[in-house]
């Protein structure tokens, strides 16, 4: 029955991927064993199916019993796909900054000791710097995300039950495994010096020269924090929920006009950006780029805000479709059956 399945996976969602399908059989097999003894060959009612999953209780203390040890930090449900985004977005980070270190060690010769320290230093800061961000918002959404079936002080019953997702309302991990990567990509850029910046290389000099003001990143580093901490909330929310519902659409729409103000304070301040970037390109005899650089620079200083908000507004109105008609569609095909 339908109420068994709706059960059975919310019980199997909280544990690690690699003992679901083991725990699936058993706990299926319990139930099949109880309703034989309780009926004893009559044809099982919703009723008695009820009664039966009364009996095992709360699906999220019969997944603590299942899953042994706990996380304490990151609970079960999202251990899994924290690994995966640890991972992944890791492996992009790490992989970019040994990247940029190399092409920097080209560009700028140094001696081995120099470069190896330098390589070695930049791994670990920004490793450290993605732990700790993904961990962050990670035990974040663990510990202030609230549970479908209304948690603890609410008694327990079959009707509390989530609905088995529907896999056209799915949320593709990609998705906000890209979102995530990104934005800890240009946090990781912004604080290390000099990442965000044009380089012109003449013989053995180098000249780089930066896009940002190197000198306001104290002040606008808290905002930068948070302009991306607010994204990657909003895709670790999703990668949590992994559908869409009008929770999951109302939570992006949040987070995007929170990102919106920050991106406004940050982008649209004349001071983030920096003042002497022509004069110093210029000194530079940029020759092949300083006419394109002189005419998008103050497209950029001006108008990059315009860009940050309709990719934001386009992204809310897209949630909100995604969350509210999908789920209203999927709402009226289930009455009508």
């Amino acid at each position: 029955m339908e109420t068994v399945e709706r059960y059975i996976y919310a019980v199997t969602r909280r544990l690690p991927e690699k003992a679901r399908a083991d725990v699936e059989l058993e706990l299926r097999g319990l139930i099949e064993d109880l309703l034989e003894e309780r009926l004893q060959g009559k044809k099982a009612s919703k009723d008695d199916v009820n009664e039966v999953l009364m009996e095992l209780g709360n699906p999220e203390d019969l997944a603590k019993e299942y899953g042994g040890k706990p996380q304490y930090l990151i609970g079960p449900r999202l251990f899994d796909s924290y690994l995966k985004v640890l991972k992944l977005v890791g492996s992009i980070v790490l992989a970019l900054v040994e990247l940029v270190v190399v092409i920097k060690a080209f560009m700028a010769p140094m001696g081995i000791v120099a470069f190896i320290i330098e390589f070695l230093g930049t791994l670990f800061e920004a490793g450290i710097q993605v732990f700790v961000w993904v961990t962050l918002v990670f035990a974040g959404v663990e510990y202030f995300g609230q549970d479908d079936l209304g948690g603890s002080a609410k008694e327990w019953t079959p009707a509390l039950l989530p609905e088995i997702p529907d896999q056209k309302r799915q949320i593709p991990m990609s998705e906000s495994l890209v979102g995530i990567g990104l934005s800890i990509l240009f946090l990781v850029m912004y604080i290390m010096p000099q990442r965000f910046s044009v380089i012109q290389v003449a013989g053995s000099s180098t000249t780089v020269i930066p896009i940002v003001n190197q000198e306001m990143i104290p002040r606008f580093l808290p905002l930068f924090i948070a302009f991306a901490g607010v994204t990657i909330f909003k895709e670790v929310w999703k990668l949590a929920k992994r559908v869409w519902s009008g929770e999951v659409a109302v939570v992006n729409l949040i987070c995007n006009g929170i990102a919106i103000v920050l991106a406004y304070l940050l982008f649209a301040n004349p001071e983030f950006w920096n003042p002497g970037f022509i004069e110093q390109v210029l000194e530079a005899n940029v020759s092949s780029a300083t006419g394109i650089l002189q005419t998008l620079w103050p497209l950029v200083t001006t108008r990059f805000i315009y860009v940050i908000v309709i990719a934001y507004v386009i992204d809310a109105l897209s949630a909100l479709y995604r969350g509210f008609s999908i789920h209203d569609k999927g709402a009226r095909r289930k009455l009508h059956d």
